[in-house]
């Protein structure tokens, strides 16, 4: 067993939550990081992928759904609060030429009873939503091309997240809410208004040698989006033989990184810093979720110590602060999936201490 296994690991299906109304609709099981997949996870992680109008979370007149043999009914829709973790939702497309585009229409509420607010997004969006603060119901009211599925990865700033639990709170749908009104405006109070915004690209940075395999630049969660204790970023690869990391005589253009050093992209290289990193490696195939689609390499550790994995599930990489990591390459793609790449940082380049190391002697093409 190599030093570095228990960070590498498959997601998983939610098996014990089966919600009959996302079938025909979105991937019957939601891909999950959380204590089964790693025991120490640091978040709790759910990805839905929605490949026809009409599903949701809390919406009114689900079908009854069973939590470990409990049956649950939503009949008359829901929302919960939780008093003790952060959330942030976001919603994102899966087509890989235009990661600007949702390709669809999600509906989403904040606020509880007279205070709800109703977002109705058609672009790559967060919802940061703070503990306390009620949400859904979440409905996918559109998707444009079912070979492109609408996309929600919820991330919970949580190492358990159990709506039985007593920090969670129940509350009735909100009065606002109408199957008449879907797809139309209903202006609140504006109270939440704050913690949603569209998704940005990474300008300050750009990969020219990712062109023709990986979307650039990539779609960002960060600071310029909103002030959250978690920066996230998510490449869409299409094709494979390139990544993050590698050899390349393209130098990427960015900024200096806070030594005054930058990116010396031509023998390739693996970095460190001061906090905590989690790597997701997602299919973006809403009937074959376990499955990635491709195959990655993966490296961690320093030196002759670096360990390479190669990743061809769903999978899991957390990287704790202070270990090297990269190069991520992506050797195969048969078919478009996602790295998300979650750092527990506000400011991922302004902050760490990030330390350049030499690519790991045992990379190879």
């Amino acid at each position: 067993m190599g030093k570095y296994d228990k960070y590498v690991n498959n997601l998983r299906l939610w098996t014990q939550f089966v919600r009959p109304s996302f079938r025909g609709k979105m991937a019957d099981f939601s891909l999950m990081y959380d204590q089964f997949v790693q025991p120490d996870a640091p978040l709790w992680i759910e990805t839905f992928y929605a490949y026809a109008p009409g599903s949701g979370a809390g919406v009114p007149g689900e079908l009854p759904a069973t939590m470990n043999g409990k049956e649950i009914s939503w009949k008359d829709g829901m929302q919960h609060s939780h008093d003790n973790f952060d959330e942030l939702f976001l919603f994102l497309g899966s087509n890989p030429y235009d990661n600007t585009r949702l390709g669809g229409e999600v509906e989403f509420w904040l606020g509880d009873g007279e205070n709800s607010q109703k977002f109705i997004t058609r672009d790559p969006t967060a919802e940061w939503c703070p503990k306390g603060v009620a949400h859904n119901p979440h409905l996918f009211t559109k998707v444009d091309d079912p070979k492109y599925p609408v996309m929600e990865i919820v991330i919970a700033v949580t190492d358990r997240h159990d709506a039985e639990r007593p920090n969670t709170r129940n509350y009735p749908i909100p009065p606002a809410f109408s199957w008449d009104k879907v797809g139309e405006e209903q202006p609140g109070k504006g109270l939440y208004s704050k913690y949603v915004h569209k998704l940005l690209l990474a300008t300050d940075r750009i990969s020219p040698q990712h062109r023709g395999r990986i979307a650039v630049p990539a779609l960002m969660f960060d600071k310029n989006v909103y002030p959250a204790p978690i920066w996230v970023e998510i490449f869409h690869v299409y094709a494979g033989g390139s990544g993050i990391g590698i050899p390349s005589l393209e130098a990427p253009t960015a900024r200096k990184l806070p030594d005054g050093s930058t990116f010396d992209m031509s023998k390739g290289n693996g970095h460190a810093h001061d906090f905590d990193e989690l790597f997701l490696f997602l299919s973006c195939d809403p009937y074959d979720t376990l499955n990635l689609g491709g195959e990655v390499d993966t490296w961690l550790g320093e030196g002759k110590e670096a360990e390479k994995f190669t990743l061809t599930k769903a999978s899991s990489v957390f990287v704790p602060a202070g270990v090297v990591h990269n190069p991520q390459y992506f050797r195969r793609v048969k078919r478009p999936l996602l790295m998300v790449v979650v750092a527990f940082t506000k400011d991922y380049f302004g902050a760490g201490n990030m330390r350049l190391t030499p690519l790991p002697p045992n990379f190879e093409w």
